[in-house]
């Protein structure tokens, strides 16, 4: 599972810094950074906490 967190970050990263540079000379461009990043930690955020519910359950599993 952190495998996949690793490979989401790198990917948001990726997208963030692509979107900034396509859309730097937008008007909009505030809101698609705010999107993003609120997208992005949101995201990490939701693994993050599948993560950690996957390793409470294993060790649920073991003690029997």
């Amino acid at each position: 599972m952190k495998k996949i967190i690793i490979i989401n970050a790198v990917i948001w990263a990726a997208f963030i810094l692509l979107g900034s540079y396509l859309f730097k000379d937008n008007a909009n461009w505030k809101y698609f950074f705010g999107f993003a990043l609120m997208s992005a930690t949101i995201m990490n955020s939701l693994l993050s906490n599948a993560s950690k519910k996957e390793i409470k359950s294993c060790k649920v599993r073991s003690k029997k």
